[in-house]
């Protein structure tokens, strides 16, 4: 087998070893150490979620690959399991490179260790930061199991083969199962090299391969952080402010106390990163939840009660005016349109959770989290705990978005459970505090002006971008369309507030998209040009950049336009259009078939989606990953919003805040991917953000009506 060139045979230092040893009993353990591979420098960044992370030169190898003398073999997955397919891509690509079936593995999800390496689940970057070290880990256990066959046989281990878990040397016809090697490969030492798999001889990547956990979920199984049960459990429930950043006063915790159930009411003040608030501890959930609605808390509201979103409104009409960019061009023909889009929560399926247990010093945690050693800094600053003293099993996920990020739940749980050492504590936030709380994705104003000369040719495109202070999202003019078009500027400013703004599902992109691919769409028609040829002119021009690739962005709008059926005629009230996008390293785009009804209403006929998204390690889970990313971004589009009155949320639970059904989902969501050889790239998140400009794009084709405000449903789409 030959070995890709860029991360194939070549010596390993010290941050990129393997280390062999004997499982108990007999068979072989597979253990890596992690490299610093320069595609996590961008994505560590790119996030912002990398503080308090391990730095490298604190990992220490752990079992990654554990062969039985059975043949059984187990599979590590380190990083957080929240719908994205990783607890089955990552280990598949374990198993690629160590040439085994699919079905002998078992696949066990990793608890927190430093010498996993960076066990996060953020920026569409665990495929991304794992992809080397998961190969050379399979290949390293595959090298040390030919080199026991080859000393077994008197053979050389290049005249050996590898298939299905089997050994092979065609020319003295022996054959021998990796179980029945693996204890006599244990005693080797491991290899100073490993030798890749070129991507073109790959068997198990890039086909379909079922969730391992599946079944699980579809039977009930327990799973998740909020499924956690221990011996002696009670249950608890934390109620904070409904305004950002008040405290507690006083409470009517007796009167609590005396419900059915509750073991214990009290106020938590003063804990490192813990909100003030009422902790609510009882013998059941239904108990806590129930005891929690007589709560009556005096609070101290402070300054954040005058807080609102009209009030955010006129801070955004004047800082883009304090913020615009230079004039136009003398003499081009000015296009200006302002668009905005709202606050979002991540009203995740499973509310927010975790269960703690203090017994002997040590502080042991259940959490559905993105980055667990986050959730365990917080525990260690804010009880002045030792790492060794904080226990983080991670559970699968049920939605994360960027939310479980954040980790107050891990810390909350923990100071409630601190007293009550030796009980188990299960934290769940209730759904109105999960809306009430959460780290919202933030508002955002475009203030665009664009200059057009007298043959259409845009001379000029700039933006005032407010959005919130501290959150993520900013913009800067390297990106398309911008660096299509000499002179671009974007100036952003920053609303005061205190506003709790986080990572919400592809963070930098999701509303700057939208609104930028809208305005294109809108800056063509003012051109009198077909918004296709105008795009892929724009893209043409785009300088050579090692960091975007015009040529590929060009190839998946060109793919998607044409298996979309791009450009055919239709009867008014029907109408396509489109969007791209580049995040997280992937080339996406979008194509939205909609008709609106005379009445306004909106369906969404189809939606085609192209992808460049490098090597695709499970078909099937990439196909769901785009397709839901699609639909989330929709869902978003079409009906959600967070207004701030008074300082608080005025959406606290779905009813206010209502999701995508079946009956507004489209009935056709084609996926095609551009064939590649490369490392993979970042796939959660990059079909999110062109999903709500191509169906916006499309309501205009539709109806001519322009949508400059989400959500949609804001906006009246009634024609004539």
């Amino acid at each position: 087998m030959t070995h890709d060139s860029k991360a194939g045979a070549s010596a390993m230092d010290r941050r990129q070893f393997i280390k062999i040893s004997a499982l108990a009993g007999g068979g072989l353990l597979v253990a890596s150490g992690f490299d610093t591979p320069a595609p996590l420098a961008a994505v560590a960044p790119a996030t912002g979620l990398a503080t308090g992370l391990a730095p490298v030169a604190d990992f220490a190898p752990n079992v990654f690959v554990s062969i039985a003398p059975s043949g059984a073999v187990t599979l590590i997955a380190p990083n957080s399991e929240m719908g994205q397919g990783i607890k089955t891509s990552l280990p598949m690509i374990i198993a690629e490179e160590l040439d085994v079936k699919w079905e002998q593995v078992t696949v066990v999800q990793g608890d927190l260790n430093p010498a996993y390496g960076r066990q996060f689940s953020v920026g569409s970057g665990s495929t991304v930061a794992n992809y080397t070290a998961m190969r050379r880990a399979g290949a390293a256990a595959r090298a040390v199991l030919v080199e026991a066959a080859a000393l077994e046989w008197n053979v050389k281990a290049s005249e050996c083969t590898t298939a299905n878990g089997v050994v092979s040397h065609a020319a003295s016809n022996r054959t021998a199962t990796y179980g029945a090697l693996a204890t006599k490969a244990a005693q080797l030492p491991a290899p100073a090299n490993v030798t890749l798999k070129d991507p073109s001889t790959f068997t198990l990547l890039g086909t379909r391969i079922t969730g391992v956990d599946n079944r699980k979920i579809v039977k009930g199984a327990p799973l998740f952080g909020i499924d956690v049960t221990l011996p002696g459990m009670l249950y608890a429930t934390y109620t904070k402010c409904p305004v950002f950043g008040g405290e507690v006063v006083s409470a009517n915790l007796d009167d609590v106390k005396a419900k059915p159930g509750v073991r214990d009411a009290f106020v938590l003040n003063g804990i490192a990163g813990l909100p003030s608030g009422v902790a609510v501890v009882a013998d059941s959930t239904w108990n806590a939840f129930s005891a929690t609605k007589a709560l009556k808390v005096q609070w101290n509201e402070g300054s954040q009660v005058a807080q609102s979103s009209s009030e955010m409104a006129e801070q955004a009409v004047a800082l883009a005016k304090a913020n615009a960019p230079a004039s136009l061009p003398s003499g081009a023909r000015a296009v200006e349109a302002v668009y905005h889009y709202p606050f979002l929560a991540h009203a995740t399926l499973e509310p927010q959770n975790c269960t703690a247990w203090l017994k002997d010093g040590v502080m042991e945690m259940w959490t559905p989290t993105q980055i667990p050693s986050s959730g365990q800094g917080l525990v260690r600053k804010g009880l002045g705990l030792s790492a060794k003293d904080v226990k983080v099993h991670i559970t699968r996920l049920g939605g994360g978005l960027g939310r479980r990020g954040s980790n107050e739940f891990s810390i909350e749980a923990a100071a409630i459970a601190q007293k009550f050492a030796g009980t188990p504590i299960k934290l769940t936030w209730t759904r109105e505090q999960d809306f009430a709380h959460d780290n919202y994705r933030s508002n955002g104003w475009h203030f665009f002006s664009a200059g057009l000369d007298s043959n259409g040719a845009v001379v000029a495109l700039h933006d005032a971008y407010i959005k919130m202070l501290g959150g993520p999202g900013d913009m800067a003019a390297t990106g398309f369309p911008f660096n299509a078009i000499p002179g671009s500027q974007v100036r952003s400013g920053k609303l005061r507030g205190g506003i709790p703004t986080g990572y919400w599902r592809a963070p930098g992109d999701n509303g700057n998209v939208w609104a930028t691919q809208s305005f294109m769409d809108e800056l063509a028609h003012a051109a009198g040009k077909e918004p296709l040829a105008f795009t892929l002119d724009l893209l043409a021009t785009v300088p050579a950049s090692p960091r975007f690739d015009a040529n590929k962005m060009m190839a998946v709008l060109k793919l998607a336009t044409e298996k979309a059926k791009w450009g055919q005629k239709r009867p008014r009230g029907e109408g396509q259009g489109f969007a791209v996008c580049f995040a997280n390293n992937a080339y996406v785009a979008i194509v939205a078939d909609v008709a609106v009804s005379k009445a306004g209403e909106l369906k969404i006929k189809k939606l085609t989606a192209a992808v460049d998204a490098g090597t695709i390690v499970n078909l099937s889970g990439a196909e769901a990953q785009v397709q839901g990313s699609m639909l989330d971004g929709i869902s978003a589009a079409w009906f959600q919003k967070v207004t701030i009155e008074r300082g608080a949320a005025a959406q606290t639970n779905f009813n206010k805040y209502p999701m995508l059904r079946m009956n507004h989902a489209p009935p056709v969501v084609d996926v095609h991917f551009i064939p590649s050889s490369a490392p993979p790239t970042g796939l959660g998140e990059p079909a999110l953000p062109p999903a709500a400009p191509a169906v916006c794009n499309a309501i205009f084709a539709a109806t001519g009506k322009r949508i400059r405000t989400l959500p949609i449903t804001d906006d009246t789409l009634k024609w004539t």
